[in-house]
């Protein structure tokens, strides 16, 4: 597969290239792209990749590390850096233009801690003369807060930029897909609910020849050989050790809609009082969980939180994978199949929520600066609100999967309405209703009563 849509960030990489010595630090969640990136930027330049292997000891990552060092910038026999010292000494005082990067830095702190603070030293102390551009990056996004951006962090203001790498865009991964053959508005959809923006999961459709999303499912999930079978389970095994079976049960709880911290309680059997540590964790450091507050919460304060996953993958793993793991691991193939068939459209409504939730957003920002969703404890939801208290007008919108009668969307119009009315603040502002849909019949008619209609090729920028 080709290498797809970081221009920005390469011309931020070919800047401090030119303007060496430099720090940049990137990160962002696994199979982002992070490594793509790095690899992509290296190309026709002299450089040097380090990974850093937490299962292996300080001594045999040096001595490995001395070997490449040695080899990529064709040192003397004699030059010996096979330790933390000697190993930077010659990074920092190496005269020749160079970029080096060390992948999953974070993990340091796990083999030896202090190449973090020995780093802190060398690059303080490094020689005008040095020409090197130092790539750390790490998937571990809590980790590298904590060595480059808290005020106490060891490398404190040491990075000249920190890059966080986003997943591609809904938009950047229909664009993709059309490059390989995928024309269909709906495998493209299936697609992106299955995998999200996560480049990885697409290089691998490309490489075993998928031809949609059928063929994805069987040939990468849903199969002896299956490249993402355990996928899930290795990230967290390799992130949790021996707890990781607790994050599964969190992880599952929430892909099957349990939100609330009382529900991912009693799914998980992990007490209330013991899962802020395990959130932290998925949020910080994994970045696949995210905790949201009805928006006109205030976040300090409010007692609403819900918990939900940002990884498509994830989700699709913990509903029909892990609950069924048996019957996976058993090889039973063709079950699970027809379980993904029959409860699809039910699990992707949330996702469709998530996507035009974004869309709407990017569209409205202008006019509504603050966008999110809203509920109450009485089981009352508005799928996205938009306040712009400047202007004292506020924005309802119902998402709806489904393609929608005239009837139908009225009806949910009208049910909307009525719930316009518990939001805290609505009753002084101007508000507007609208609803989200694959398609709407009858949308100039209702258009002209004053709601607002949005069809997903709107928002997709197609019809």
């Amino acid at each position: 597969m080709k290498f797809y849509n970081r221009e920005r960030e390469l011309e931020l990489l070919d800047m401090l290239y030119k303007s060496r010595p430099s720090l940049l630090v990137v990160t962002g969640k696994r199979r982002v792209g992070k490594t793509e990136l790095i690899k992509q930027f290296m190309k026709n330049k002299k450089s040097l990749y380090f990974f850093v292997d937490s299962n292996k000891s300080i001594d045999i990552l040096m001595s490995e590390f001395n070997d490449l060092l040695k080899d990529g910038l064709r040192l003397p026999d004699y030059v010996q850096a096979n330790n933390t010292k000697t190993f930077l000494d010659v990074l920092t005082t190496y005269e020749g233009d160079v970029v080096v990067a060390i992948d999953e830095f974070q993990r340091f702190l796990k083999v030896d801690p202090s190449f973090i603070t020995q780093l802190q030293k060398h690059w303080d102390m490094q020689s005008d003369e040095c020409r090197l551009f130092l790539i750390i990056s790490g998937s571990s996004i809590g980790m590298i807060r904590k060595i480059f951006i808290e005020e106490k962090a060891p490398l404190f203001k040491r990075a000249d930029n920190i890059l966080t790498l986003k997943p591609f865009t809904i938009h950047e991964v229909f664009n993709m897909l059309e490059d390989i053959g995928i024309k269909d508005l709906d495998e493209k959809l299936n697609l992106y609910f299955l995998f999200g923006g996560t480049i990885y999961y697409y290089r691998l459709f490309e490489k075993y020849q998928c031809t949609g999303f059928a063929d994805a499912l069987e040939k990468l999930i849903f199969n002896e050989f299956a490249p993402l079978g355990n996928e899930v389970r290795d990230v967290l095994i390799e992130e949790f050790g021996k707890e990781h079976a607790t994050y599964y049960e969190i992880v599952s709880a929430i892909s099957r809609g349990r939100c609330s911290l009382s529900e991912i309680s009693d799914m998980s059997h992990v007490s209330a009082n013991s899962l802020p540590p395990y959130f932290y964790d998925l949020i910080d450091l994994l970045g696949i969980v995210e905790h949201r507050i009805p928006i006109t919460d205030i976040p300090k304060k409010s007692k609403k939180g819900r918990y939900f996953l940002k990884d498509n993958f994830f989700r699709f793993y913990g509903y029909f994978i892990y609950p069924m793991l048996s019957q996976y691991m058993a090889g039973n193939y063709v079950t699970l199949m027809e379980k993904v068939t029959k409860d699809w459209n039910h699990f992707t409504g949330r996702i469709f929520e998530d996507v035009c939730r974004d869309l709407i957003a990017k569209e409205l920002i202008d006019e509504y600066p603050k966008i999110g969703s809203w509920w109450n404890r009485k089981g009352d939801e508005i799928d996205v609100v938009g306040i712009n208290a400047e202007e004292n007008k506020m924005l309802v919108i119902e998402i709806k999967k489904m393609e929608l009668s005239e009837r139908s969307a009225r009806n949910i119009l009208r049910s909307t309405v009525e719930k316009v009315r518990f939001i805290k603040g609505s009753s002084t502002m101007q508000v507007s209703v609208g609803v989200i849909a694959r398609k709407v019949h009858g949308r100039k008619s209702i258009e002209n009563d004053g709601f607002y209609v949005w069809e997903l090729g709107d928002l997709m920028g197609v019809k």
